[in-house]
């Protein structure tokens, strides 16, 4: 078998300007690059990873052929392609284009699919598409780009949240596979109370989603659905909201300083605390303290 190509290495086989790279960030099970190519006929080694090619700016012609005749489309923004993981292709374009990759790996593709599909991946076919239309693939690639640079709360809980949901799309869009969606309802009683109590033990820790399911036994991605219903928001914004309603105590007994106050509540630093107080209650940790 052919050694399996990570992310990090395409480029020693399709050569290009590098734009975008969350190698530095060390996401699980998905990886954001940028690349702007010249027109060029490229040779695509077995992939570790699924590829999604999101097309930037120019208008051009994409060819792809596997041992037998081209396959040829028009691409442009707003249009995606779909290369898929241990296969080897050859891919042709006519002019300079700009992309981004949205890397998946197996594990996350072979998580998903059990837990929400009851399939393992060997039941599961993702071929190579040229191209297709998708409005979400898009919206996913700027939630992405914007942790590239946020530093925001709970920023793992995040991208395990949306590499979660972006092979649920790419499984109900384009593998094949058939779909039975479960019915979630809410956490109830106990287990509300067990989530609680987990994330106020935890709250200056880093949450991630999988924490947070393992510690009622469910799936993660049953566990986003079903805290979501219990609770109306996300686990990402209901932890947000609970830092904050303990940064607001902590502050009213104007005892620690705001340094200890960020570090107990789980914000990066000071200024990741300032900034999301702010943002939620309107006014500055300081000015908070100094009205309460």
């Amino acid at each position: 078998m052919k050694e399996l190509v990570p992310p990090d290495l395409i480029g020693n086989w399709i050569p290009g300007e590098k734009t975008l790279d969350s190698s530095h960030l060390k996401w699980s099970g998905i990886s954001l690059k940028g690349y702007r190519y010249d027109k060029l006929e490229v040779h695509i080694p077995t992939m570790r990873d699924y590829m999604i090619v999101v097309y930037q700016q120019a208008h051009t012609t994409m060819r792809r052929r596997n041992g037998g005749p081209w396959k040829s489309a028009t691409v442009e923004p707003g249009v995606i392609s779909i290369l898929t993981r241990a296969e080897e292709s050859v891919w042709q374009w006519d002019s300079t284009i700009d992309v981004k990759h949205i890397y998946l790996s197996q594990d996350i593709i072979d998580q998903v699919s059990f837990q929400v599909f009851g399939k393992n991946l060997k039941n599961i076919e993702i071929e190579d598409h040229v191209r297709c239309i998708d409005q979400a693939i898009p919206h996913y690639l700027m939630l992405l780009e914007q942790e590239l640079t946020s530093n925001a709360l709970g920023g793992n809980l995040y991208i395990d949240a949306l590499k979660t949901q972006v092979a649920i799309h790419i499984l109900r869009q384009y593998a094949r596979l058939e779909i039975k969606d479960p019915r979630d309802g809410n956490l109830g009683a106990s287990l509300r109370k067990t989530v609680l109590e987990f994330i106020d033990e935890t709250l200056a820790d880093d949450i991630h989603l999988d924490d947070l399911a393992a510690c009622v036994k469910l799936s993660p991605f049953h566990f986003a659905r079903k805290f979501k219903s219990e609770f109306g928001v996300s686990a990402h914004i209901f932890v947000t909201q609970r830092r904050v309603e303990k940064a607001k105590t902590l502050l009213k007994e104007k005892r620690l300083p705001l340094k200890a106050i960020a570090f107990d509540c789980g914000f990066a630093d000071q200024s990741h605390f300032n900034k999301v107080f702010k943002k939620v209650i309107g006014v500055t940790p300081d000015g908070y303290r100094k009205e309460a």
